[in-house]
């Protein structure tokens, strides 16, 4: 029952470790994950904000440059800018390269490109042609970078996910293996009890064994020791007859050459049972030294058979306790390992959930790169032919 309650304590403790560290990391988790919460609702809701103030300002922006546009090529403008500005006087064929430019510019609903068709019936040339240039940098290093990106979401996506399934193989490996330690904790701790248990039934067959042996050893004493007695009193009472009637039977052989007395008298005769009463104590004396050896060998043989039991029972016990003390051996490194395996088992879930953790963040990242990456590329690369077009006609190529 000790070592019981020890193995139930071990594990207790055992168990009361882990739930203490479960505790904390979990507690660590949830302070973290509302931490990253916080930062993502206060992120989400300035990146609304801005979003809003950005798109309000470029409307007005927009809206602004196309009243302006609208100002500045109404009939009564170009007649008082063609009297009074000299520098707005162009020729017919540069207005109509600057209007089929911003139309260009105009196909897409890229609002740079709306405010830089207004540049375009606005500013000069070089100026114009300039803007465009950098655009189209900008715009192939997005495309480049957002190509980068993609690739690399599918490379570390696709790794994650490889170690995850990784880690799930190894977890259940880890917990298979947890299920055959404590299997085989239980099979060593059941065989050491029974043992425990065969060595103290052992022990009392013993203690019962020599008992029982001492009984009979005193029953044979006894025996033998009546034996004794009895053949004792038999030979005196035969060496008393056999001396009586060898005494008779010379008396009788005297008298028979004494004189004849006057008298008759009867003659005394001897009994004639008296041969037959010293052949059954003869018998008897015979009888007791049978008794005596067949006890003799009664006891001689029990007391084999009682050395024998002893010496089988201390074998029995010796091995039975090698047996203890290695399924003890065994028991102890089983509860070794399995604490190991608890420990492997408790890194592969906390390797789980940061996997999870990176892997969520992964989507939330790339999700939207992946899903509208070829929408993206196109539109982009319709930007860039675009703007292309539009220097071109700049240039004074006509593309009709």
């Amino acid at each position: 029952m000790a070592e019981t309650k020890e193995d139930e304590l071990a594990k207790t403790d055992m168990d009361n470790a882990e739930a203490k560290e479960d505790l904390g990391q979990t507690q660590a988790q949830l302070a973290e994950d509302q931490k990253f919460l916080g930062n993502l609702d206060k992120m989400c809701a300035e990146g609304d904000a801005n979003f809003a103030k950005r798109k309000a300002s470029r409307l007005s922006e927009i809206q602004a440059v196309s009243e302006t546009i609208e100002i500045l090529a109404g009939d009564d403008a170009k007649d008082a800018m063609d009297t009074t500005f000299s520098f707005m006087q162009t020729t017919q064929n540069s207005d109509k390269r600057r209007s089929d430019a911003a139309a260009v510019l105009r196909k897409s609903r890229n609002p740079e490109l709306s405010m830089l068709a207004t540049s375009v019936e606005l500013d000069a040339f070089t100026k114009v042609k300039a803007m465009i240039d950098q655009m189209i940098a900008t715009l192939q290093t997005q495309q480049a970078d957002e190509v980068k990106k993609n690739d690399w979401c599918k490379v570390e996506i696709q790794e994650n996910e490889m170690t995850t399934a990784k880690t799930n193989d190894l977890k259940a490996d880890l917990e298979a293996k947890i299920g055959e330690l404590e299997a085989t904790i239980k099979r060593l701790s059941e065989e050491v009890e029974q043992a425990h248990l065969d060595i103290a039934n052992l022990n009392l067959e013993l203690q019962r064994a020599s008992e029982d042996r001492k009984k009979e050893n005193l029953d044979f004493q006894t025996v033998v020791a009546d034996q004794m007695v009895t053949a004792e009193i038999l030979a005196k009472a035969l060496d008393k007859l056999a001396t009586f009637y060898d005494e008779a039977a010379l008396t009788q052989t005297q008298k028979r050459s004494v004189q004849t007395p006057p008298v008759a008298q009867k003659e005394y005769k001897q009994s004639s049972g008296a041969s037959g009463v010293m052949s059954m104590i003869e018998k008897l004396i015979y009888d007791t030294k049978e008794i005596t050896a067949e006890s003799k060998k009664s006891e001689s043989e029990a007391q084999a058979a009682y050395e024998a039991l002893v010496a089988d029972t201390n074998d029995s016990v010796v091995g039975l306790t090698k047996s203890i003390t290695s399924k003890t051996k065994s028991k102890a490194q089983a509860k070794k390992d399995l604490s190991s395996t608890n420990g492997d088992r408790t890194d592969a879930i906390a390797e789980l959930e940061g996997l999870g953790k990176y892997n969520a963040d992964l989507h939330a990242e790339c999700d939207y790169v992946l899903k509208n990456f070829g929408i993206r590329q196109k539109a982009r690369a319709a930007e860039v032919e675009s703007l292309q077009q539009a220097k071109q006609i700049l240039n004074g190529a006509n593309l009709s």
